[in-house]
């Protein structure tokens, strides 16, 4: 080992390991210094400064919370120029094409209506739904409210199996069970519990 190399040499060690106090390379040194002159022009970028003009280095809104706010803004914006469907005035269906097309959505395996129900919506795991007591009320708003958010706890899913529908076929469905109030199913569920709301 030469002398100079020695000279590089600290004077104290770890477990017989030495180290040199050798410079670092100047490429290394440039790049951290650069690290953390752009650290300070972010924070102030993104944290201190509130204008709107300076486009030195990028483009777009100044600091963190403004960038939330347009994009906030963007996405209101957006959502008032999307396309709407027809709107659907949710008031009681009766005519048969209507009142058919709630019964084929009750019965179908799309939103198993009919596996908790029945069919003739006598009532089986759920309730009948064809007398006059209900739980969460049978005005046709309330109905819809119940299919909409459906009941977890009780094992209804929203929209009974989770596939949302849409509002007319909704107002369908919801259209079809008032009117198969008072059918009399045979052999139908009896009344539980806490079933008291009565509806004629």
């Amino acid at each position: 080992m030469n002398n100079d190399t020695k000279d590089k040499l600290l004077d104290h060690d770890a477990d017989g390991i030495r180290e040199f106090d050798n410079n670092l390379p100047r490429w290394w040194l440039y790049g951290f210094y650069f690290t953390i002159a752009m650290s300070v022009i972010y924070m102030y970028y993104y944290h201190v400064h509130t204008g709107s003009d300076w486009n030195v280095l990028w483009y777009g809104p100044r600091g963190s919370e403004q960038e939330y706010t347009a994009e906030v803004n963007q996405a209101a914006a957006d959502l008032a120029h999307a396309p709407k469907g027809p709107s659907v005035t949710m008031t009681l269906l009766t005519d048969e094409a209507s009142l058919e097309e709630g019964e084929e959505i009750f019965n179908g395996d799309a939103n198993l209506c009919y596996t908790c129900h029945r069919t003739d919506l006598g009532g089986e795991v759920g309730p009948n739904l064809t007398d006059e007591f209900w739980l969460h009320g049978c005005s046709l708003e309330q109905i819809i409210a119940s299919i909409k958010k459906g009941y977890p706890e009780k094992g209804m899913m929203e929209y009974g199996s989770g596939a949302k529908l849409d509002d007319l076929k909704l107002l369908q469905v919801a259209s079809y069970i008032v009117s198969m109030r008072g059918t009399n199913p045979s052999s139908p569920k009896p009344v539980e519990e806490g079933r008291d709301v009565q509806c004629q």
